[in-house]
């Protein structure tokens, strides 16, 4: 039924007339540039994370625990799909990606068994440039699976087993999706009937809804069902899947209120779907690749906010976990525990599959990457508590050390962050640096001063009334401000680089006066007796 694979045409027009809508590359199947003065490091440190996901088959495998403490698992061919749709958008990893490709491809009988399945593998090989006659047969397979019955045509079926009460075709709007981006490749007869019904799902609001309507429905569409069901998912995927085929006018605007629905969904803090890393990550892959790129880095700051990462010195994480992002809030606070078991591994690599390639869009800072580290100018008490702050990119984590002692610091949406060094009992300087997770360094100096007493010494002991008294210090630090005062009269003046001082400070009053020296602080002083005669 289907005509001669004609990819590479079909690709090159996509992506000519998405480039010029705004959209960065087509329907996530070539590298993504990422936007100037974007960090790096996050989607290369989760890219790594991801890439070593797989085992020695190329497929990853899924954990889960059952009885209690028993850990047991499968082939996961779908989440291996979405690593390698993750990693061929970000670029750098082109071996595990082919390693997995080729997995994927030996297994399609092992994962292919319905028309979901097939959409979302088939989707995945063709971006791929997968060819030959098992290809041929996995997209003839999956189109018999397009309905062709009237009110259901171009809909992504199965088959209701009849020995079951119940609709078990478990198809939705999400695998229509794949459906409908991998028939457009293919150049599929089918194509044209499979994007018409994908993109009746999507409602007058903007979002593409979470299920079909029963088979039985006159009304196939989602502003036709009762109380559709939003969801944040299948409209970010269905953006990324039908990014290609922005020529198609229908498609342009569908897409454009498709952006528009999510941005409007998009927590303060960047975050989708209650700040779930799965749904923040597919909605801001989507919004990025299509140029909405302030919410995208928003997003990608909650997402670096909950990605795993040693920096420096401060390494809470097993080497194997550094890179991932966990799944929510709870799971990145867990996490903090010891190393992911194989239960918790296996959901950060689905939470990490799912929004590595937003994590391009993670903001650098003034710089990309840049770190910029500020302390007191001045001299501090000895002993006190300072505050070192630190301003960068949104989510970034970041190494404080100071005197041996080393703390972690998440910087905040607004990419500022602080830590606390208490300064030594006695006079010293505190040298403090920081480094992030991509390797900038800042270092800041603290010099704290302890309580002393000064040596105060004059040139003469006694001068006459209207002269200057000179009077001389010692033992204060380099650079520290000293305020000396005869009587009622003051002067200031700076140490030098030997933490010397001289005032001239005129004598006003005729007799034995005191004469007082204070440093930067009130516990640093000292004294001597001037007579002043007539």
């Amino acid at each position: 039924m289907r005509t001669t694979i004609m990819r590479a045409t079909a690709v090159a027009v996509g992506a000519a007339v998405a480039l010029s809508f705004g959209i960065s590359a087509s329907n996530a199947q070539a590298v993504i540039s990422a936007p100037a003065g974007a960090d790096p490091a996050p989607a290369a440190s989760g890219a790594q994370f991801l890439a070593a996901a797989p085992d020695t088959s190329g497929i990853i495998q899924t954990y889960y625990e059952y009885p209690a403490g028993v850990f047991d698992n499968y082939s996961d061919y779908g989440l291996t799909i979405d690593a390698a749709y993750a990693l061929a958008a970000v670029g750098g990893q082109a071996s595990a990606v082919e390693t997995m490709r080729a997995a994927l491809e030996a297994n399609i009988g092992s994962y292919v068994f319905g028309g979901g399945s097939a959409a979302k593998l088939s989707a995945f090989l063709l971006s791929q440039g997968s060819t030959g006659t098992s290809i041929d047969d996995l997209v003839d397979y999956l189109e018999t699976h397009i309905s062709v019955e009237e009110g259901l045509e171009g809909r992504l079926v199965d088959e209701d087993d009849p020995g079951t009460p119940y609709d078990d075709d478990f198809n939705s709007p999400l695998t229509q999706a794949y459906a409908a981006s991998a028939l457009h490749t293919a150049a599929s007869p089918l194509a044209a009937s499979a994007l018409s019904f994908m993109l009746d799902q999507q409602c007058a609001a903007g979002f593409f809804r979470s299920s079909f309507s029963a088979k039985a429905a006159p009304d196939q569409t989602c502003d036709g069902a009762v109380a559709p069901t939003p969801n944040v998912d299948t409209t970010g995927l269905s953006v990324l899947m039908l990014a290609d085929q922005s020529a198609n006018l229908e498609v342009q605007s569908g897409i454009t209120s498709a952006l528009d629905w999510l941005v409007s969904q998009q927590a303060s803090d960047g975050s989708f779907n209650n700040g779930n890393a799965n749904s923040t990550g597919l909605a801001g892959w989507a919004l990025g690749l299509s140029g909405r790129t302030g919410p995208a880095a928003k997003a990608a700051g909650w997402l670096r906010a909950h990605q795993l990462a040693n920096a420096g010195s401060c390494a809470p994480y097993a080497a194997k976990d550094n890179g991932a992002v966990m799944l929510d809030d709870l799971g990145y606070a867990g996490a903090a525990s010891g190393p992911l078991d194989p239960v918790e591994q296996s959901v950060a690599t689905r939470a990490t599959a799912q929004s590595l390639p937003a994590l391009l869009w993670a903001a650098g800072g003034a710089n990309a990457g840049e770190t910029v580290l500020t302390g007191p100018s001045d001299f501090v008490a000895a002993g006190t508590t300072q505050e070192v702050s630190i301003l960068g990119a949104p989510g970034n984590t970041v190494c404080f050390t100071a005197g041996g002692v080393s703390s972690t610091v998440v910087l905040d949406e607004s990419g500022a962050g602080s830590s606390a060094v208490t300064m030594p009992s006695k006079s010293r300087t505190v040298s403090v640096g920081s480094v992030d997770a991509g390797g900038e360094t800042d270092t800041v100096s603290i010099t704290g001063l302890a309580k002393k007493t000064l040596k105060v010494s004059l040139a003469k002991v006694k001068v006459k009334k209207g002269s200057k008294v000179v009077v001389k210090i010692r033992g204060l630090a380099p650079g520290e401000s000293v305020k000396g005062k005869v009587g009622a009269k003051s002067a200031k003046t700076t140490a030098n680089r030997k933490g010397r001082a001289t005032l001239r400070i005129v004598a006003k009053k005729v007799a034995k006066t005191k004469v007082i020296a204070v440093g930067e602080f009130t516990n640093r002083r000292g004294k001597v007796f001037v007579t002043v005669i007539r």
